[in-house]
């Protein structure tokens, strides 16, 4: 009798385990999606911010928003991972006064082999990230530092 409970147990707790594990993937799926492209701050309804949308072609965005303040383009290190072709191995932000930030996906150039690699950026192509900040400064950090994050983006 207690062998066939202690059976009935452990059906019941593969079942329950089998049923969460599409739940918790389907999670982070939905996770992986909302972070994908994101959008923070509220510009108004007519200025150029509202307008630029996570996925619109690098020409398409350029001009909506036209000439930046200044700009950045690095490699994320994402390069070293063996057999990663992600669009984000390569990113170019762009930094307009007042405004905010847009992040475009980039092209990569990729030299060498294993952790002998190297990256270069070479031409953004698609909008990933718009970040509205009216006091943006609009001046690009040096190479090596990281991109001071607003409020908004701070809770994501």
């Amino acid at each position: 009798m207690a062998a066939s409970l202690t059976r009935i147990a452990a059906i019941a707790l593969s079942l329950t385990v089998s049923l969460a594990a599409p739940l918790a993937l389907a999670e982070e799926k939905k996770a992986e999606a909302a972070s994908d492209g994101s959008v923070t701050g509220n510009p108004p309804a007519d200025h150029p911010f509202a307008k630029a949308k996570p996925g619109m072609k690098f020409e398409e965005a350029l001009a909506i928003l036209g000439k930046p303040t200044s700009e950045r383009a690095y490699c994320t290190g994402k390069h070293h991972i063996p057999f990663y072709f992600g669009r984000d191995r390569a990113l170019t932000e762009y930094y307009y006064k007042d405004q905010g930030v847009v992040v475009f996906y980039t092209e990569a150039s990729i030299y060498g082999w294993s952790r002998y690699q190297s990256c270069s950026p070479r031409a953004p192509f698609e909008l990933g990230e718009v970040h509205y900040n009216p006091n943006e400064a609009g001046v690009a950090p040096k190479e090596g530092d990281e991109r001071p994050k607003t409020p908004a983006e701070a809770t994501k």
